[in-house]
C-alpha cells in the first residue's frame, strides 16, 4: 500500500518536473536574449544622443519662434481689430471710443501732428520710431519697440486710421503698448534645466536681452556675443559666420568646444532686426541622459529577475482567464445579437421615413396621399424615438443613474393619459379595449408619475401588439388601503394575446430577450420593453409578475405602494394649463432661436411662427451671444438655446449672457432646446442660467406651456 502511494507521488513528479524545466530553459534564454538587447540599445543610444539633442535644439528654436509668432499675430489682430471699430463706428470722441473699446488696454491714438492720447485722455510721449512714421503713409499694421516717458519700454503695435477725426483732431493710427518684459520672456529664456538659453542679439552682436537664471551665462555673461566667442577661441570661420547671419538676419548654426564642452550654438531672425541666439551645452545635458539609462537598465534588471518569480502565478492568471474569455465570448454573443436586432428595428422605421419621403417628393401635388405619407412618416419617427430611448433607459438602469422622483399627481388623470395614448393604436387592429377601475377612488398620491406611465405604456403596446385582430386588451386599475398614509394601487394588464412560453417566462425580465425574434417576426422591437418595466418597478419599490400559456393571453399584474396625498389647486391649475390655447400677448413678440443643424432651425422657426411670434436665428452659440448683446433692451422676449453646437456651445453660451452687462441679463428667459433628455442633462441647464429644458424633438403644447409660464 505504501509502495503504491510512493508510486504515485514519482508519477506526479514525473508529471511535473520536465515541464518545470523546459520553462526554466525558456525563462533563461529569454533573460540572456534581453541581456543582449540590451548591450545592442546602450551602445546605439551613446551613438544617437548627440544627434537627437541637435534635433531637439532645432525644435525648441521652432517653438520660440512660433510662440513669438502668434503672440505678434495676437496683438496685431487686436490693433486691427480696434482700427477697424474705430473707422467702422465713425468715432468722433474719447468717450465714444472709450464705450465701444472696453476690452482694450494700454490703446492709444495717434495723431497727425505726432501727440499721444489714451482713450482716458492721457497723453504720452514715444521715442522717435521709423515705424511710426511709416504708419501715416501705410495701410499695413507695424511694430517696433519704443520707450515711453516715465513709463518704460514697450512692444508697440500700430495700425493705420484713415479718415478719423476724434476731438476735433484728425489721427494718423492707433496704437497698443504691450510691457517689454512679455516679449523677454518669450524671447529670452532659460533651456533643459536652466543649462542652456536663448538671447536676444541685434544685428552687431549686442545681447539686447538675456534670461537671468541660466548656467549658460556663466559662459556668455558679456556685452557682445561675437567678441565672446572670439575669446572663447572658437573657430573663426563659425564666427564670421554668426556675424553675417546676425547682420543679414539668416540662420546659422554649429556645434563649438568651450572651456572643454560642447555647445549648439544656433540663431535665427527675429522682428525689428534682431535675432534669436540659442546656445546649448550637449555635454552637460546628455550627461542626465547616460544617467537615466544606467537606472532604466537597473529597473530593467530588477523587472527581469520580477517576471522569473512570477511565471508560476502567470500561468495561473492565463488558465483562469481562459476560463474568463469564454464569459466574456457568451457576452459579446449576447451583445452582438441584441445590436443585429436594435440595428433592425432602427432601419424598419428609417426605411420607412425615407422611402414615405420619397413618394412625397415625387407627388408633391396629391395632397391626400402627402397627408397619409406625413402621418406615417411621424408614426415611423416615433417609433424610433421609442426604440433609442429603451436602448438608453436600459443603459441607465444598468449603469445604476436612472433616477425616480416622487411628486403629487392625479390617478384619474394618469389612467386616462395611458388610455388615450393606446385607444389609436387598439383601434387600428380592431381591438376591444377597455378601462376596468372603480367609479370612485382616491386621486392624489406621492409617486413619479412619468415612470409609471412608462411602465403602462409598456405593457398595453405589448398586449395591443400581441393580440390578433378583434381580440380583447383589458386594463384594470383597484387600490387597496393599507393605512393611513399608503395605499397599494393594482394594474393589471390582460390581453387574449398569443401568450409565452414558459421557457421564456424564466427569462423575460432579462434585457434583449424577445419571444419571437425581430428579424424573422412582424412583431419588431428592442426586447428592451419588459427588462425596463422590471427594473423601474424594482426602483421604486414595486412588485411585477405574470400569468401566461401559449395561445391562450398574457396577464400583467403591477403592484406599487403610494402614499396618498391631496391635490391643490397649483396642481389642478397645472393640469388644466394644458389646454389654455395661445395668449393673445404672445403675438408679435421676437425669440432668439439657437440652433446649428440648419434643417431643425428651419422646422422649428416654421413652427413657432405658426404660433404667431417672430423668430431670429442663430447658427451657434457665440452668434447668440452677439445678437443679444447688440441688441436694445426689451427687443427679445426669450431665448431659446441648443446645447451641442459648434464655435460656443449653449451652456456656455447662456452663462456668457448672464455675465453681458446688458440690461436684460439677468431677467431674459433662457430654455434649453436639445436632445439631451436626461435628469443630469436638465439640471446642468439649470446651473448655467437656463429657466427651463425642452427635450427634441419638439412638442408644440410644451413650448406653448413654457412660453406662457416666462414670457410676461
Amino acid at each position: 500500500m505504501i509502495r503504491g502511494k510512493n508510486r504515485k507521488v514519482k508519477k506526479i513528479g514525473v508529471d511535473i518536473l520536465p515541464w518545470f524545466r523546459w520553462i526554466t530553459i525558456l525563462l533563461t534564454l529569454l533573460l540572456l536574449f534581453d541581456a543582449f538587447l540590451l548591450t545592442a540599445a546602450y551602445r546605439h543610444l551613446n551613438q544617437s544622443i548627440q544627434s537627437e539633442r541637435i534635433v531637439s535644439i532645432e525644435q525648441m528654436s521652432i517653438l520660440i519662434s512660433e510662440k513669438l509668432r502668434l503672440l505678434r499675430a495676437n496683438y496685431e489682430d487686436k490693433i486691427r481689430q480696434a482700427a477697424l471699430v474705430i473707422m467702422s463706428n465713425h468715432v468722433q470722441s474719447l468717450e465714444q471710443g472709450q464705450e465701444l473699446l472696453l476690452g482694450f488696454d494700454q490703446l492709444y491714438l495717434l495723431a497727425e501732428d505726432g501727440t499721444c492720447t489714451s482713450l482716458t485722455g492721457e497723453k504720452v510721449v514715444l521715442s522717435e520710431s521709423k515705424e511710426i512714421k511709416k504708419l501715416k503713409t501705410s495701410d499695413e499694421t507695424r511694430t517696433d519697440f519704443c520707450t515711453v516717458q516715465t513709463k518704460g519700454d514697450f512692444w508697440v503695435f500700430m495700425a493705420p486710421l484713415r479718415n478719423t477725426e476724434i476731438g476735433g483732431q484728425k489721427m494718423a493710427g492707433v496704437f497698443i503698448l504691450v510691457d517689454s518684459s512679455t516679449y523677454a520672456r518669450n524671447a529670452s529664456t532659460a533651456l533643459y534645466e536652466n543649462q542652456g538659453a536663448s538671447y536676444v542679439v541685434d544685428p552687431q552682436g549686442v545681447i539686447k536681452l538675456r534670461p537671468t537664471s541660466t548656467t549658460a551665462n556663466h559662459y556668455f555673461g558679456g556685452y557682445n556675443l561675437l567678441k565672446i566667442l572670439q575669446e572663447m577661441q572658437v573657430d573663426e570661420q563659425q564666427v564670421l559666420a554668426l556675424q553675417k547671419g546676425l547682420k543679414n538676419q539668416g540662420k546659422v548654426e554649429f556645434i563649438a568646444k568651450i572651456k572643454g564642452e560642447t555647445w549648439r550654438i544656433q540663431s535665427f531672425p527675429e522682428s525689428g532686426g534682431n535675432s534669436i541666439v540659442i546656445v546649448v551645452p550637449i555635454s552637460i545635458t546628455a550627461r542626465t541622459t547616460y544617467d537615466g539609462m544606467r537606472n532604466v537598465i537597473i529597473m530593467i534588471g530588477l523587472t527581469l529577475s520580477t517576471v522569473v518569480a512570477l511565471a508560476l502565478v502567470w500561468i495561473y492568471y492565463f488558465v483562469k482567464k481562459g476560463q474568463q474569455s469564454k464569459l466574456e465570448q457568451a457576452k459579446a454573443n449576447l451583445k452582438s445579437d441584441f445590436m443585429n436586432k436594435v440595428s433592425h428595428d432602427i432601419r424598419t422605421p428609417l426605411t420607412a421615413v425615407i422611402g414615405l419621403n420619397d413618394l412625397v417628393l415625387h407627388n408633391p401635388y396629391k395632397p391626400d396621399l402627402v397627408a397619409d405619407c406625413a402621418r406615417k412618416a411621424k408614426m415611423s419617427g416615433e417609433y424610433l424615438i421609442s426604440i433609442i430611448n429603451d436602448v438608453l433607459d436600459m443603459s441607465r438602469i444598468e449603469s445604476g443613474k436612472l433616477r425616480v422622483t416622487s411628486t403629487a399627481f392625479d390617478m384619474k388623470e394618469l389612467l386616462e393619459t395611458v388610455v388615450q395614448l393606446e385607444t389609436y393604436p387598439s383601434g387600428e387592429k380592431g381591438l376591444n379595449f377597455r378601462l376596468d377601475c372603480p367609479d370612485t377612488f382616491h386621486r392624489g398620491f406621492l409617486g413619479d408619475p412619468v415612470r409609471i406611465k412608462q411602465c403602462l405604456v409598456n405593457l398595453l403596446s405589448n398586449a395591443i401588439k400581441f393580440t390578433p385582430e378583434h381580440g380583447t386588451v383589458t386594463f384594470t386599475y383597484r387600490e387597496e388601503r393599507v393605512n393611513g398614509e399608503y395605499t397599494k394601487a393594482c394594474f393589471v394588464v390582460e390581453d387574449t394575446g398569443i401568450g409565452m412560453s414558459d421557457e421564456f417566462m424564466r427569462q423575460m425580465f432579462h434585457p434583449f430577450e424577445q419571444a419571437q425574434s425581430s428579424l424573422t417576426s412582424s412583431h419588431v422591437g428592442s426586447g428592451l420593453g419588459l427588462a425596463i418595466v422590471h427594473s423601474l418597478v424594482t426602483l421604486m419599490n414595486g412588485t411585477i409578475y405574470a400569468e401566461s400559456k401559449l395561445m391562450q393571453g398574457s396577464k400583467f399584474v403591477i403592484e406599487l405602494l403610494l402614499e396618498r396625498t391631496v391635490l391643490s389647486e397649483a396642481t389642478e391649475k397645472e393640469k388644466n394649463h394644458d389646454t389654455v390655447p395661445m395668449p393673445a400677448y404672445l403675438i408679435g413678440k421676437r425669440i432668439l432661436l439657437a440652433e446649428d443643424n440648419e434643417i431643425n432651425r428651419e422646422i422649428i422657426t416654421d413652427l413657432l411662427t405658426e404660433l404667431g411670434v417672430l423668430i431670429d436665428g442663430a447658427e451657434n452659440g457665440a452668434e447668440a451671444l452677439e445678437r443679444f448683446q447688440n441688441s436694445a433692451s426689451g427687443y427679445y422676449s426669450m431665448i431659446l438655446m441648443d446645447i451641442q453646437m459648434p464655435v460656443m456651445n449653449g451652456l456656455d453660451a447662456a452663462a456668457a449672457i448672464r455675465g453681458t452687462s446688458h440690461t436684460d441679463s439677468q431677467s431674459i428667459p433662457i430654455v434649453a432646446l436639445s436632445a439631451n433628455a436626461f435628469e443630469e442633462d436638465v439640471e446642468n441647464s439649470l446651473a448655467h442660467g437656463m429657466q427651463a429644458h425642452i427635450s427634441k424633438p419638439v412638442d408644440i403644447d410644451t413650448v406653448k406651456r413654457v412660453f406662457v409660464k416666462y414670457i410676461h
